[in-house]
């Protein structure tokens, strides 16, 4: 009677281990990590839940990891929401491969500001003691009435005869590379030139034109 027992307990033992190491089974999980953009994430950990053993993504998204069927794989990454994949069963080899997709996580932080006083009462304090030097201050009105000059008696001529001045010394200063610069003054071409676009005109003061306000009828 005490052998049957044995032989019973026996069998329940065995099938017991047996159809644990078939569901443990080791195989090779391999595959890419990309984002929903179609690039690759860099660096995401990658761990099993069963045996917590972990592995990390290449440069391109690559990864390659021990695990087994029913395992719960989670893959993380700095700036992504957590994402988890459960083996499925049935594989027919030991080799398998996924693409996993992660979602990113934006983490909204709250504004900090630094200012080099511990309260408003001292803030306050050292904006109301401050001194603006009188020098600066009085070197500064000068700029600016030195600036308002310039703006009313601003002497700038057509924008095609300064293009067509700058295009004209390029060209004077790459023929005349290596030689003594041309003298102007002494080319009666130039001075032809000079006196025919002064009559048509292209010398004068250029004055950009005032935009007309559309008269409101009362």
């Amino acid at each position: 009677m005490k052998m049957k027992h044995f032989f019973i307990m026996f069998f329940l033992l065995s099938g017991f281990f047996l159809s644990s190491a078939q569901e443990r089974e080791l195989l090779q999980l391999s595959g890419m990590v990309y984002n929903k953009n179609s690039e690759p994430v860099k660096f995401a950990h990658i761990i099993s839940g069963s045996t917590h053993r972990g592995t990390i993504t290449d440069a391109n998204g690559l990864f390659t990891i021990i695990t087994h069927i029913d395992d719960t794989i989670l893959f993380s990454c700095m700036s992504y929401k957590p994402t988890y994949y459960i083996v499925p069963q049935g594989l027919d080899n030991y080799y398998y491969t996924i693409d996993m997709v992660m979602e990113h996580d934006t983490i909204l932080l709250e504004e900090v500001i630094i200012l080099p006083w511990k309260t408003y009462e001292e803030f306050k304090e050292a904006f109301l003691s401050f001194r603006i030097p009188e020098g600066d201050y009085e070197h500064a009105l000068r700029n600016i009435a030195i600036i308002q000059v310039q703006m009313k008696f601003d002497d700038t001529p057509y924008p095609s005869v300064a293009y067509k001045q700058a295009m004209n010394q390029q060209i004077q200063k790459s023929m005349t590379y290596g030689q003594y610069p041309v003298n102007n003054l002494l080319n009666p071409m130039a001075w032809a030139k000079f006196f025919n676009e002064l009559k048509k005109g292209k010398l004068k003061r250029y004055v950009p034109k005032k935009e007309k306000k559309p008269k409101v009828d009362n």
